[in-house]
């Protein structure tokens, strides 16, 4: 679209004529169009799972899955530490280098506990080792059962009231939380250090059918140090919790506390008691306080957070999905294309950042749903406005002012500033102008066929004393904090050189 020259700048030549020692200013105003494409943006959208780039890896690539920003890795603790007080940091800092190389940041997990008879991948299936959880040395002194030696059976299940397990774990957790709590490149942690998987349940391992924690007698206070735990180790690090069950009260401690959600299993549609009808519903019904008679549950802890569903505004949500969507496709009836679309748009409300699909094939039949969703999840700028105004003439004020909106359905949690910047016929930068702006204001919509919010932006600079006459291009960008490198992609479809806009074109006296 063509620059709009304000009805101010007729005024201002007539003026001149009667005034020829006083320079009037000019103003020129600018609409962008706005872009329908997908964005790959920083810490939000699909994450890779165990793999820095499934799409394309050159031995495991899935063409269809899609570009991420967001790798996804869990561990367990006898891999960190194998030995007491030896510690496996090069098996984390080889895969944040690797990311960083990349152009990601990753989420971690800790996890203390595998499914029953789990077993590590080994191409050779009899060199198959089950999974601990825990490290041998520390088995030892927990289970009465194992002696000199750690045999390949998993079957032991953690006492998460045990003084020796939370003394070493501690210890274990504050020595992750010295060398990676300040690493940029790590985007934030669940909390995973309780139940199998890292997910605040006991199931392959309790024979009843409700292996949730409050169920077995787990209470939230004996819970909340794991939490705090996490907490203490990473003050500057942004951290997630599992939903939990109608029987728990752990996620309300959690979120009232600034953690972020996550769901498992989003797209279980499953006959009879599932996720999505039943799971996600009763539990959200039972953390907000509302809970109902159609829910027996267990729990007597007084813990809840009736602002649960507007955390969203300060602290993430994530969701993995049930299987994968190529195994959703292998049952048509179930899987269909408007119950993917529900479980894309269930996802959307609750103002998702991140969804991980576990870095599994893309069926054909989902790829338009997807694409869709991808335009939507996270958050997504666009600049509506762009107002210039200055007499053009070397050392004197140039006025930017302009609108944003946040198109997509949660915020940045991390700060990209926008910065101005001008720049001649050749591309050469002639200077930058950084703004205090904090984009982790700009909200969407609280609902998800609302009208997003407008953010205005009012920046005054100086023009350089020595920038010479001619043609000039004012560019902007959405940059990483203290650095002029831009690394947000904004939905407009104007010619953009490594994120920096192309706006206006403008000529200096």
């Amino acid at each position: 679209m063509m620059p709009i020259v304000n009805k101010y700048l007729i005024f201002g030549c007539f003026f001149s004529l009667f005034s020829p020692t006083v320079v009037q200013a000019m103003t020129i105003e600018y609409q962008p169009t706005i872009s329908d494409k997908i964005l790959v943006n920083p810490d939000i959208g699909i994450t890779d799972h165990q793999t820095i780039d499934i799409k394309d890896n050159p031995n495991w690539n899935i063409p269809s899955y899609p570009t991420t920003s967001v790798v996804y890795f869990r561990w367990y603790w006898e891999q960190l530490e194998p030995n007491k007080g030896q510690y496996n940091y090069k098996l984390i800092d080889d895969t944040i280098r690797a990311a960083q190389k990349a152009n990601k940041k990753v989420v971690i997990r800790f996890m203390t506990l595998a499914g029953l008879n789990e077993t590590y991948y080994s191409p050779k299936s009899q060199d198959t080792k089950k999974i601990l959880g825990i490290p041998c040395w520390l088995k030892k002194q927990l289970d009465p059962h194992t002696h000199n030696r750690c045999s390949n059976d998993n079957s032991f299940v953690i006492d998460y009231n045990n003084i020796i397990f939370k003394k070493n774990l501690q210890q274990f957790i504050t020595a992750m939380g010295k060398r990676y709590d300040h690493n940029p490149n790590i985007l934030r942690l669940d909390v995973g250090l309780v139940g199998t998987w890292g997910e605040w349940h006991l199931a392959t391992h309790y024979k009843g059918k409700r292996p949730t924690l409050g169920h077995i007698g787990y209470t939230t206070a004996e819970l909340i140090p794991y939490i705090d735990m996490m907490r203490n180790a990473f003050p500057n690090k942004m951290l997630s919790i599992d939903l939990g069950s109608p029987d728990d009260a752990f996620a309300s401690y959690a979120t009232k506390h600034g953690l972020g959600w996550r769901a498992d299993c989003l797209g279980d549609w499953a006959k009879g008691w599932n996720h999505m009808q039943q799971g996600y519903p009763q539990t959200l019904r039972h953390i907000e306080g509302k809970q109902t008679k159609d829910i027996k549950s267990n729990t007597t802890d007084k813990f809840d957070d009736p602002l649960f569903l507007s955390r969203w505004e300060k602290a993430p949500v994530d969701f993995e999905i049930c299987d994968t969507m190529l195994q959703w496709a292998q049952q048509p009836t179930i899987y269909t294309q408007q119950k993917v679309k529900q479980t894309f748009t269930t996802a959307l409300t609750l103002h998702a950042s991140l969804l991980n699909l576990k870095s599994s094939p893309i069926p054909k039949e989902y790829q338009a749903l997807l694409n869709n969703f991808l335009k939507k999840i996270g958050y997504r700028f666009i600049l509506n406005k762009v107002t210039l105004s200055s007499s053009f003439i070397p050392g004197k004020l140039i006025k930017i002012t302009s609108t944003w909106k946040n198109v997509g359905v949660a915020p940045s949690y991390n700060n990209y500033p926008i910065v101005w910047r001008i720049v001649n016929k050749k591309h050469k930068v002639i200077a930058y102008f950084n703004t205090k702006n904090n984009i982790t204001h700009w909200l969407p919509a609280k609902n998800l066929d609302g009208i997003s919010p407008t953010y205005n932006q009012n920046n005054d600079f100086t023009l350089p004393k020595n920038i010479q006459p001619g043609e000039y291009i004012l560019e902007v960008g959405l940059v990483t904090p203290h650095t002029h490198n831009a690394a947000v992609s904004i939905a407009i479809n104007n010619k953009d050189n490594n994120r920096w806009y192309s706006l206006i074109h403008f000529i200096i006296k």
